[in-house]
C-alpha cells in the first residue's frame, strides 16, 4: 500500500477500553478538538479528536479509540484473498485496511511479526492476547479538504510528521490502560520505559529515533546463514535494507549498526545506490548493495540487499542477478 488519506499511522495497545476525554486530557499539550463522535464503522473511525499538524492547519492529526482487539489478519486468508462473505466483518476489516485505516504501510501479521522480533522489549514476546482495545494516531493532509486535495503537500517531509505523530502516541501509552506502543507500519513494539530510554538516547546523540520507526529483524532461512533487515523505512520513504551474510562469520550487532547507518545514507545520499554499488561494513568487509523487488521476508516489498564480499558461494535464496559466484571457507567471528 501507499500513503493515501493517512500518511502515517501509530497505535497504542490497551488492556481494557478508556474514554475520549481520558486520551484527550492525556494528549492536552498537543490542543486536541473537542470529541468527535463515532463513525458508524469502527474500522473507519471510533470516539476522536482531532489537531493540527501545522500553524496553518494544513494537515491534521485524528485521535480515535478502537474498542477492538487488533485485527492482525486484516480480514485476510492464507491465500491472501479476502476472508468471509461480502458484507462480513472480515470483508469490512480487509476493505478498511486496504484504504489503510490501520496504518499506511501495514502488512497482516504485523503485530504477530513484531512480537516474535521484539528484542528490545523482551516482554513484548509475551503479549498473547493482553490488548482488548487500542488507540489509533494517524496523520492526514485530506481530512476535510476538497476532492482533489493533494494525498501530500509540496515539499513534503515525513521526518517531522512522524515524529509528531510518535510524540502523541508517547503520551498515550502513559495512560494507566496502556500496555504498549505499536508500530504496525515498521513492526515495533515498545512499553513506556523502553519508548523513554529510546527517545532519550536519539536526543543525546543527535539521530533520529529510527528504532521507534522500524524494527531490525533476525531470520535463519537457509543453514549456516542469517537474514537481517528493516522494515518500517517506508514511512520515511525510504527503501528497506537487508543483510544475508554466514551467520558464524559475523556479529549480529554490527550488522545491525550496519542496516541504520545505510538507512541514514539513504535519507542524506544526493544520488540514489545503483547496483553493485560498495559500502564498507560488518567484519572490515566490503559489502555490495543489490535493489531486489522482493523481499526475503514479509511483508512482500521492494529493499536493498547488503551482501558481503568474502569469497564464500551465496545460497541460491539470496542470489541477485550478476552476482559472481565465489568459493570458500567461512571466517568464524571471534
Amino acid at each position: 500500500m501507499a500513503k493515501g488519506l493517512f500518511t502515517q499511522g501509530i497505535v497504542v495497545l490497551l488492556r481494557q477500553g478508556v474514554s475520549i476525554e481520558e486520551v484527550a486530557a492525556a494528549i492536552d499539550d498537543f490542543y486536541p478538538s473537542a470529541p468527535i463522535e463515532a463513525s458508524e464503522d469502527w474500522t473507519f473511525l471510533g470516539p476522536a479528536v482531532l489537531m493540527n499538524m501545522d500553524e496553518d492547519g494544513s494537515g491534521k492529526v485524528v485521535v480515535d479509540i478502537v474498542n477492538h482487539p487488533w485485527p492482525d489478519a486484516m480480514g485476510v486468508s492464507e491465500d491472501g484473498s479476502p476472508a468471509g462473505d461480502e458484507g462480513s466483518q472480515e470483508r469490512q476489516i480487509t476493505d478498511a485496511w486496504g484504504l489503510g485505516n490501520f496504518g499506511p504501510h501495514n502488512y497482516p501479521g504485523s503485530l504477530q511479526r513484531a512480537t516474535e522480533q521484539s528484542w528490545v522489549w523482551e516482554d513484548g514476546r509475551e503479549l498473547g492476547d493482553q490488548a482488548q482495545a487500542f488507540v489509533r494516531i494517524r496523520s492526514s493532509y485530506v481530512l476535510g479538504e476538497e476532492d482533489d486535495a493533494p494525498v501530500l503537500p509540496e515539499g513534503y517531509e515525513p521526518f517531522d510528521e512522524l515524529a509528531l505523530v510518535t510524540e502523541i502516541a508517547a503520551a498515550i501509552t502513559e495512560l494507566p490502560q496502556a500496555i504498549c506502543y505499536f508500530n504496525p507500519n515498521g513492526e515495533v513494539l515498545r512499553d513506556l520505559k523502553t519508548l523513554n530510554e529510546s527517545f532519550e538516547y536519539a536526543e543525546e546523540n543527535d539521530f533520529p529515533p529510527l528504532d521507534l520507526w522500524s524494527n531490525v529483524r533476525l531470520f535463519r532461512l537457509e543453514a549456516d546463514w542469517a537474514v537481517m533487515d528493516t522494515v518500517g523505512n517506508e514511512q520515511l520513504n525510504l527503501l528497506d535494507v537487508e543483510a544475508c551474510f554466514h551467520a558464524e562469520s559475523y556479529d549480529f550487532a554490527e550488522v545491525e549498526s550496519f542496516l541504520r547507518l545505510v538507512t541514514c545514507f539513504l535519507e542524506e545520499a544526493e544520488e540514489p545506490i545503483d547496483d553493485g554499488d560498495s559500502v564498507e561494513g560488518p567484519g572490515d568487509k566490503v559489502w555490495k548493495v543489490w535493489r531486489v523487488e522482493d523481499s526475503l521476508a514479509s511483508p512482500p516489498r521492494q529493499v536493498l540487499r547488503c551482501l558481503p564480499q568474502d569469497d564464500l558461494a551465496v545460497p541460491e535464496p539470496y542470489r541477485v542477478p550478476g552476482l559472481e559466484e565465489p568459493s570458500g571457507e567461512p571466517e568464524v567471528a571471534s
